[in-house]
This record gives C-alpha cells, structure tokens and sequence, in this order.
C-alpha cells in the first residue's frame, strides 16, 4: 500500500514506484487525497481517496491555496497541529480497506496516517524519503530555514559533535510541537505514546527498509544515514508530450528561458516575480516560457504563457530554466542538462538549490532578492562558464537511472520476506 501527501512533487515519485510494482507483477494500492486521486487516474493506476480535498482544507481553515502553500514551505508545523493531526482518524478508517492482505506500507514524510496503518495491522513502514535533507545528517547538514548555526563542511570531531547536538536540539523541537498531540491520537487508537520525531521519523519499531529517491550523484548517501536507508535514485519522470502548437512556438526561435515555480508555489513570487522573469529574459535578448499555473503573468509574442507543459520534452529545449528548487524539477532540470537559476521559496528548496550549485550546474537567488537585473549578472556568469558536456553527462547519468523500478524491486523482496514468514 502507498500514500502521500502534499505537492505533485510528492506524488509523481509514488506513482512511479506504483507503476513499477505493477510491471513486478505485485499488486500497488493507493491511498491519495481526492484530487491526488483524479492524476492516478491519468496514470492509469486506481486510488482511494483518502482526507479532504485541498479545496475543502481551504474552507476549513478560511485560507486560499496561495495560503496554504506559503505556510507550507514556511513552517508546516501549524498545519500538522490544525489538520493533519486532527484529521488523521478519519484517514486511518479510509485506509482500512486497503490493509487487508498488505504485505506492507510506504509513504512519503506528510502521509502521516501510512505509518500507524502500517503499525495497526502489524506491517513493515517503509519511508519514501524524496529529499536529502530529510536524512537529517550531521556530516551533511540541512541547508534550510533554522539550521544556520551548523558546521558545514564539518572538518573536525568538534565540528561534527556540535551538528550532532544541533540535530538533536531541532528534533527535540519537533517532539515538543507534535508528540503529545501524536500520543494523545495514538492512546485513543491503542497504540503506544509516539517515540519518534514527527516528519522525521514515525516513531514506527518495524522499519526494515528507507528508500532515498533522488541520485547519489545529486547528493551522496551520508555516512551516519540511518543503516536501512537505500539511496536508488530519482524516479522516472511523467509521461507527456508538448502540444503541437507550444512545439511550433519553440521551433520559430531561439531557445527560451523557461520560467516555474512548481505545482503549489507560483503565486508565492507575485506578480512582480514573473514580470521581473519576463523583463531579465528581455535584456538577455531570449524569449520566455512561462509555466504559471494559474497565476497572472505577462504576455507578448516573446512570450508564451502555459499553466503546465512536460518539463522531460521542455526542458531540453531551454537556454536556461529559472526554477524553485523543488526536488522533482531540480531532477528534470538535470537530467536536461540545461543551466538553472534557482529561487528558493521554503521548505528543502534552498538545500536542493545548494547541491545543484556545488555541482557547478546552478546559481541560487533568494525569490524576495529576484530582480531581472541581479538575476541577468548571476545568470549571464553561469552561462559563460557552464560546461555543457559536463552538463550532460551528468544528465545522461542521472537519465539511466531508473529509482522507482529499484525502488520496486527492494519493496518486492521485501513483501516475499514478508509472505515467507507468514506461511
């Protein structure tokens, strides 16, 4: 059984793996919010809804999307307290179905009802951990909002102890704002008080397996990882092709830069970010794809303006791509090989932003910094030292390989282990 939670970025990488399990020959069940729901669907895999639908959250909480999101990548602590929390009864009861005769249960970090599914029918939990940073490693510290103070890279033993204390102070921080909220729930379903570090850890005894979905040549897997994680690389990306007429747009000019800021964040920047994306991709002297959602962004026949387009077909076709920082679009823009400029929103943005940098394959500018004329200097720097042989070895490494299908193939030995023991 499978289940995730929050942006499309958290849900391609679930639908791969399902896909994989399938072409295994296992059987892949999905528990999915309702609107996660109707994109398996177009994958052609079958789900259970699964808690609300993001436009009832949002009349719950009397908040828009754009709210919601911002909160997100800024602090998803409230959230957890206000909805995920409360809400995960009713998602344990939707879950029930799917439990019967599960040989296990994987999830991402937010699918917070996965793991006491998982306990409750005596399953193993695996964690699909899409980003680096969750590994939460001393020797490779999170770059993100309240983790500053940390060493990085830490040469010394003092340096390295001193990230370990830190690690443990931010998980301590995370137990105090959620465990007694987790415990109280969990008293209620029979369960023991919550030992883990909400996010981080589930607190779940049975943990055979972690399996990181991103490229050891994107982030390494760190020394002190916890024993059972499996770095097994970024999963494919979706299927899609380019409309004929966004194709033609393409072919009648140079190569564009091509602007997105993801599934959830693209009205976090404002109108002026993506007036300020049109105006740096002026005075570079390119055109410009917008990717906007349903944000406003300017119009003009230099540019051309799509809520969604396939970043695996697009991609390619850039000068460069301006993007947040999120892991499924860092990985498409690596595997295109293409120059980026990240903006980082919140959330494990910043730390991705800083990994693309090191691989020489980035710049990164805060979004509240993003301005055509800052932007054009870092980027016009990157251009004029970008090494796109480098570039696209990189891209045809990290192409290969395929980390939903190994994915699949762990979780597969795992459920014959599991099956053995039963009989």
């Amino acid at each position: 059984m499978l289940t995730t939670a929050g942006s499309l970025g958290d849900l391609y990488p679930v639908l791969a793996v399902a896909r994989a399990l399938e072409a295994a020959g296992l059987e892949a069940r999905l528990g999915l919010s309702p609107d996660d729901c109707e994109v398996a669907r177009q994958w052609g895999l079958l789900a259970t809804p699964v808690g609300p639908s993001e436009a009832e959250v949002c009349e719950r909480l009397s908040v828009t999307r754009d709210d919601i999101a911002a909160q997100v990548l800024r602090d998803a602590g409230p959230l957890i307290n206000q909805v995920l929390i409360p809400l995960l009864p009713s998602m344990l009861d939707a879950l029930e179905p799917l439990m019967d005769g599960a040989a296990c249960v994987a999830g991402t970090a937010f699918a917070m009802a996965g793991p006491l599914a998982a306990e409750r029918a005596r399953v193993p939990w695996v964690p699909l951990v899409l980003q680096p940073m969750l590994t939460f490693s001393a020797l490779d510290p999170p770059l993100a909002r309240g983790f500053g103070a940390m060493a990085r890279p830490p040469r010394s033993g003092a340096a390295r102890a001193w990230n370990r204390a830190y690690l443990g102070v931010a998980r301590g921080v995370l137990k105090q704002r959620h465990a007694k909220r987790l415990s109280k729930l969990r008293g209620q379903l029979g369960l023991s008080p919550f030992a883990g570090t909400p996010v981080i850890d589930p607190g779940v005894e049975d943990v055979p397996l972690r399996l990181g979905l991103w490229s050891k040549d994107f982030a390494p897997r760190p020394d002190d990882a916890p024993p059972e994680l499996d770095v097994v690389g970024f999963p494919p990306p979706p299927d899609g092709e380019l409309s004929l007429d966004t194709q033609r747009w393409l072919d009648t000019g140079p190569p564009p830069l091509v602007v997105t800021l993801g599934s959830v964040a693209q009205g976090l920047g404002g109108a002026a970010f993506w007036a300020e994306a049109v105006a740096l991709a002026r005075r570079m002297g390119l055109r410009a794809v917008l990717l906007h959602g349903t944000a406003q962004v300017p119009d003009g026949r230099d540019v051309l303006a799509l809520p969604y387009a396939p970043h695996a077909t697009l991609f390619p076709q850039a000068a460069a791509v301006i993007h947040h920082g999120g892991i499924g679009t860092s990985a498409e823009a690596l595997r295109a090989g293409r120059p980026q400029l990240v903006v980082p929103v919140g959330g494990d943005q910043r730390d991705n932003a800083a990994r693309l940098a090191r691989l020489g394959v980035a710049e990164d500018l805060g979004i509240k910094q993003f301005r055509a004329d800052i932007a054009a200097k870092l980027l016009a720097g990157l251009l004029d030292r970008f090494d796109y042989a480098e570039a696209g070895k990189l891209g045809e490494r990290i192409a290969a390989q395929n980390g939903a299908k190994e994915a699949a193939l762990r979780l597969a030995t795992l459920v014959v282990r599991q099956e053995a023991g039963r009989r």
